[in-house]
């Protein structure tokens, strides 16, 4: 099997943004040992979470230049999309400690009992049937069933609806530093679900592919400066 331009384009673009992502994560995650605030923890796992889909195309290409093979379904399927019911758990959290919701545990519940849920059918489907979850429509991308594809359209919109209202409450304070932080956090939610879109419309397009992967590392970044606003920053945008 040889790889095509798109497939190679496809896998490099896809470890740079998954990298870029987990040390974004981590990064964020090291806060809590300097605050002791959990919900460091909570965001910096939301966007690694995130990212996960995006992972099993970076872990095909190095697995296919290393060994010649594309790794099980399973396995991929497994990457992709296991660890996005613990995403939205917690930045559901996040959102409901940031926003004091008071119904919290309730609100928090309802999601982790439809994550449950739905672990529950992907667990089962992948190792009785993954076909019923999805099936290669190109060397490194995977078409999704369409009940894949409705859970992952309901956490976009979760996650941009509630990014919004985080970042427009931001927005609206006094305080200069929170008010910047509002701005980027307005590009963050706004660009990875342009980024992600334009994704989906990629698989014969090296351009667009190129396009949206630019769109979903910028977003990246903007999730850091959103939460973790650097020094520099501070001094470039508030002097």
């Amino acid at each position: 099997m040889a790889l095509t331009i798109l497939d190679i384009t496809n896998g490099i673009f896809s470890i740079i943004f998954v990298v870029i992502s987990i040390i974004i994560g981590l990064t964020i995650m090291a806060k809590y040992f300097a605050y002791k605030q959990r919900t460091y923890l909570l965001i910096g796992l939301t966007w690694i979470g995130m990212a996960s889909t995006w992972t099993p195309s970076s872990i095909s290409l190095v697995v296919f230049l290393t060994l010649g093979m594309i790794p099980p379904i399973q396995l991929l399927l497994f990457i992709a999309i296991f660890f996005l019911p613990f995403a939205q758990a917690f930045w559901i959290t996040v959102f409901c400690v940031f926003k004091g919701i008071k119904s919290r545990k309730i609100v928090i519940g309802l999601f982790v009992i439809e994550g449950i849920i739905f672990e529950a059918f992907f667990l089962l489907l992948l190792f009785t049937n993954p076909s019923a979850i999805a099936t290669f429509s190109a060397t490194f991308d995977m078409d999704y069933a369409l009940w894949i594809n409705i859970f992952l359209f309901s956490l976009l919109i979760m996650f941009l609806a509630t990014g919004t209202s985080l970042a427009w409450e931001s927005v609206k304070s006094d305080d200069p530093e929170v008010k910047l932080k509002g701005k980027f956090l307005f590009i963050a939610f706004y660009s990875f679900i342009v980024g992600a879109v334009l994704d989906i419309f990629s698989a014969s397009s090296i351009f667009i592919l190129t396009v949206a992967r630019l769109v979903l590392i910028s977003s990246a970044f903007a999730f850091y400066v959103g939460f973790i606003l650097p020094d520099w920053m501070k001094k470039l945008f508030l002097s």
